[in-house]
């Protein structure tokens, strides 16, 4: 199985999120990716992270498990701090950078005001759901399966 980590990151009464426009189908989802064959989820976290915005996490919580059909079958969400959340920008040398340099399939992080996160063109609708959730209640404190 492919795992994936993504990353819920708020700054005051924002949320980062991730506007993907592939070949014309334009939906949202979280900062993240594919691991690695040799790196555990937390590992893939951080890389991702830096790689699609140039931020630097201090600090993760695992919230949410999801699978999914291929090629990301298994996704390990993480509600993250992060160091300089003003200053982003997709890395050049990354797989993302490189994909936005041939202009297909472009990828463009960008901070949403929470409020409005409900009504994103939103790629997993039942994560949406659990982030909603989260913004209103709290995160769980354990990882919930969805």
């Amino acid at each position: 199985m492919r795992k994936a980590a993504r990353a819920i990151i708020i700054n005051g009464d924002k949320t980062l999120v991730m506007h993907r426009n592939k070949h014309g189908s334009q939906y949202f989802t979280l900062v993240g990716g594919r691991a690695n064959d040799d790196e555990t989820p937390e590992q893939t976290l951080a890389r991702e992270v830096m790689e699609e915005t140039g931020l630097k996490i201090t600090k993760s919580q695992f919230v949410f498990y999801e699978e999914h059909p291929a090629p990301y079958n298994e996704q390990y969400i993480y509600l993250c701090e992060v160091s300089n959340a003003g200053e982003m920008a997709i890395q050049e040398l990354s797989e993302e950078g490189r994909m936005n340099k041939l202009g297909a399939n472009m990828h463009t992080p960008l901070w949403v005001e929470i409020s409005a996160f409900a009504r994103l063109p939103f790629r997993t609708p039942q994560l949406q759901d659990a982030i909603v959730q989260g913004f209103k209640k709290g995160f769980p404190a354990e990882p919930v399966r969805l």
